[in-house]
C-alpha cells in the first residue's frame, strides 16, 4: 500500500484496564464532553479513542465517559491522563429507558389517552348510524300508514296519520337527519385530526419500548493529581460494525511510460457512532494479537490445551460485543440515523448492513492469507475524514506515487482468445499494494475496472489495460496427431497447433505464452513432449515466446505430449461433478491448475 506515514502503535497492553462491568451508575461522577478522535478500522472492528479535557484536583474524582453503544468491548477499555494518574476505570452498561421512568409512562398514558378518544368517537359514529336507522323505519311507517289511510278515505283518528301530522313527521325526519349528518361530520373531522397524533403517539411508545432492549455503555475514569492541573483524558476501545479493503487508482501516461498510483481505504462502518474529522488509520494485522505480549509456549504435538485457553480469555469479551451489535445495532441506529432517512430507513439499513458483512467477511480472510505469509501492514489516511454510522463506504486516500511503466502485449490462447495490452510496472514506492480494485485511466480516459493481487516492496506487476485487436489468435486440437487409447492404463496423446497473426499495418512486438501439464501424482505421467519453435518450460510447465510479427505476418506453433493415467480417474471426476456442489470459495485470482480437470475436459473432445 502506498503511504507517506510510519505505522502507528498499537495499544498499550499495559495501560490502565477496565474492572469486572457492573450495572450501578454514579450519580456524582463529572461527565466529560469528549469527541473521537483517531480511530484504527481492522478487518471486523474499530479501535476509537476518544479525548476530553478535565480539570483534575488533589482528591480522587470520577469522570464519565457516557452514552457509548452497548457493544463496546470490555476488555479493551483503557484509558490515559495527559496529567495526574489513574487510580480506577469502571465500566457499566445501562438501558436507554424503563418502564419506571416518567418520559415511558408519560408515554404509555398518552397513547392511551389517544386511543380511549379514538375509541370514544367509533362509538359516536356507531351512535349515530343506529339513529339515521331509526329515523329511516320512522319514515317508513310514516309513509306507509299515510298511504292507507289516504287511500281508505278515513278521518284521522287514533292510530292514523292525517296530512298535517304527515307532515309535521316529515320535518321531524328532515330535522334529524340533518342533525345525525353535521354530527358525524364533525365526528369523522375530529377522528381524521386525532388519527395522526394516535400513530406518532404508538411510534413514539414503540421506540421507548425498543429502548428498554437498548443498552448503552459508560466508563469511569478516577483520577488524582498531586496538584490542581487541566488534563486530557483520552479513552480507548473497540467495537464491531466497522471494516475496510483496499482500492487503487492507476492513471497512465499517454505515451505509456509511467503511472501515477494512488491508494484508498474503503472504510464501512455501522459502530452507532460517526467518526466526524478524526484521524483514520487502517490495520491488516489481528487486532487481538496486538494487544498481548509475544510470548512462545512449548510446542507440543496434540496438546492444544493452552492455546485454546488463551484464545477463549481474548475472545470472550468481543464475543458479548458481537452478540450485542447483532441484537441492538438496527434500533440504535434507527434512533440516530432515521430523522435522517425518514421512512427510507429500513430499507437503506438492511442494503449497507448487509453490504457491510459481506465486505467484513471477504477482508477476514484476505487479511488472514496475508499474516500467513508473515506480512501485516498498518496505514494511516492522508486526511482526516467523516465517516457516518450508517454503512456507507467513504474512500480515504492513504498514499499516492509515480511509477516507471512500460506497455507490453501478452497472449495466453489457452486461456483466452484475445490478446491483451498490459501496463508493466515496479513496485518501487517503499510499501506494499494490497489486493483490490483498480479503476484505470489514461489520457484523461476511464479504461474500466481491474483486479490487482498483493505486490511487495520491489515486485514487478502487470495491469490489463485494453483488448489488442489487431493480434487474431487460436489454438486447435490436431486430431490426426492426437489419439485417446483405453488399455490398462489410458494413454491420451494431445497435439495443439498455435496460430498468432498481425492483422494491423505495423510491426508489434508481444509475448506469447502457454503451457504443457506437470504432474505433481505419481499415477499420471507426462512423457513425449515435443515443441516447436523449441522452447523450454519453465518449473511450471510455462512456455514463453517473445515475437515480433511484421505487418500482416502470421506463424504456427505446435504442443506435443502424452498423458498416462488410470481409467478410473476420470470416471471419479465425473463422479465428483454429478455431487451437489460444496460452497463455493473464496474467489481468486490466481486458481492453481488442476491437470485431473484438463484430463476429464480433454477426454470430452474425443
Amino acid at each position: 500500500m502506498v503511504s507517506a506515514h510510519e505505522k502507528s502503535a498499537p495499544v498499550d497492553p499495559t495501560g490502565p484496564r477496565a474492572s469486572t462491568v457492573v450495572f450501578e451508575d454514579d450519580p456524582n461522577a463529572i461527565a466529560v464532553e469528549s469527541s473521537i478522535r483517531k480511530v484504527t478500522v481492522y478487518s471486523d472492528r474499530a479501535l476509537v479513542a476518544r479525548q476530553g479535557k478535565a480539570a483534575l484536583t488533589t482528591a480522587p474524582t470520577v469522570y464519565a465517559f457516557r452514552h457509548l453503544p452497548g457493544w463496546v468491548d470490555d476488555g479493551s477499555v483503557r484509558a490515559a491522563t495527559t496529567a495526574g494518574r489513574i487510580l480506577d476505570v469502571q465500566v457499566t452498561r445501562s438501558h436507554l429507558s424503563r418502564a419506571t421512568e416518567k418520559s415511558y409512562r408519560k408515554a404509555e398514558n398518552d397513547a392511551r389517552a389517544l386511543e380511549e378518544r379514538l375509541a370514544a368517537l367509533d362509538d359516536e359514529l356507531a351512535v349515530l348510524d343506529a339513529q339515521a336507522k331509526q329515523i329511516e323505519d320512522i319514515k317508513a311507517f310514516s309513509l306507509d300508514k299515510l298511504d292507507k289511510d289516504v287511500t281508505a278515505g278515513e278521518r284521522p283518528r287514533g292510530g292514523s296519520v292525517g296530512v298535517r301530522t304527515y307532515a309535521d313527521v316529515v320535518e321531524f325526519i328532515g330535522k334529524k337527519l340533518r342533525d345525525i349528518a353535521k354530527g358525524r361530520r364533525a365526528v369523522k373531522a375530529e377522528r381524521e385530526a386525532l388519527a395522526p397524533q394516535v400513530e406518532a403517539s404508538k411510534r413514539r411508545l414503540e421506540d421507548l419500548r425498543g429502548l428498554r432492549q437498548l443498552e448503552e455503555t459508560n466508563v469511569f475514569v478516577t483520577v488524582q493529581s498531586k496538584a490542581p492541573a487541566e488534563t486530557q483524558l483520552q479513552l480507548n476501545y473497540m467495537l464491531p460494525g466497522a471494516t475496510w479493503e483496499a482500492a487503487h487508482e492507476l492513471r497512465a501516461a499517454g505515451d505509456g511510460t509511467s503511472a501515477e498510483l494512488t491508494s484508498y481505504a474503503v472504510v464501512t462502518q455501522a459502530t452507532g457512532e460517526n467518526w466526524d474529522d478524526a484521524e483514520l488509520a487502517f490495520s491488516t494485522q489481528s487486532s487481538t494479537e496486538a494487544m498481548r505480549i509475544p510470548q512462545l509456549e512449548a510446542l507440543t504435538l496434540g496438546d492444544t490445551r493452552a492455546a485454546t485457553r488463551s484464545i477463549e480469555r481474548r475472545s470472550a469479551s468481543f464475543q458479548r460485543a458481537e452478540a450485542a451489535f447483532k441484537e441492538q445495532n438496527r434500533l440504535w441506529n434507527k434512533r440516530v440515523q432515521s430523522a435522517a432517512l425518514g421512512s427510507s430507513f429500513e430499507e437503506t439499513y438492511k442494503t449497507n448492513f448487509e453490504y457491510l458483512q459481506v465486505i467484513q467477511s471477504k477482508t477476514v480472510q484476505l487479511f488472514q492469507s496475508l499474516s500467513q505469509r508473515g506480512t501485516t501492514k498498518q496505514f494511516k489516511g492522508m486526511s482526516t475524514t467523516k465517516v457516518r454510522a450508517d454503512g456507507r463506504s467513504v474512500r480515504v486516500p492513504l498514499g499516492r506515487t509515480t511509477l516507471k511503466a512500460k506497455k507490453a502485449i501478452v497472449a495466453a490462447p489457452e486461456q483466452s482468445l484475445n490478446a491483451a495490452r498490459t501496463l508493466e510496472m515496479l513496485n518501487d514506492s517503499g510499501q506494499s499494494l494490497l489486493p483490490g480494485n483498480v479503476a484505470l485511466y489514461q489520457g484523461g480516459a476511464f479504461l474500466g475496472m481491474t483486479n490487482l493481487d498483493f505486490v511487495a516492496e520491489g515486485e514487478e506487476f502487470s495491469v490489463f489495460l485494453n483488448v489488442a485487436d489487431q493480434i487474431k489468435l487460436s489454438r486447435v486440437l490436431d486430431k490426426k496427431r492426437s489419439a485417446l487409447v483405453r488399455k490398462q492404463r489410458t494413454q491420451m496423446q494431445l497435439a495443439f497447433v498455435i496460430t498468432v497473426e498481425n492483422l494491423s499495418q505495423k510491426a508489434v512486438s508481444l509475448d506469447l505464452a502457454d503451457r504443457i501439464p506437470v504432474s505433481e501424482d505419481r499415477d499420471i505421467v507426462v512423457s513425449g513432449v515435443k515443441i516447436s519453435p523449441n522452447v523450454k518450460p519453465n518449473s511450471k510447465g510455462i512456455l514463453r515466446w517473445p515475437l515480433s510479427l511484421k505487418p500482416k505476418e502470421k506463424r504456427s506453433f505446435t504442443i506435443q505430449y502424452q498423458l498416462e493415467y488410470p481409467p478410473t480417474l476420470v470416471l471419479e471426476m465425473n463422479r465428483k461433478s454429478a455431487a451437489p456442489p460444496a460452497a463455493a470459495p473464496r474467489p481468486s485470482f490466481d486458481q492453481p491448475y488442476d491437470i485431473k480437470r484438463d484430463i476429464q475436459r480433454m477426454e470430452q473432445a474425443f
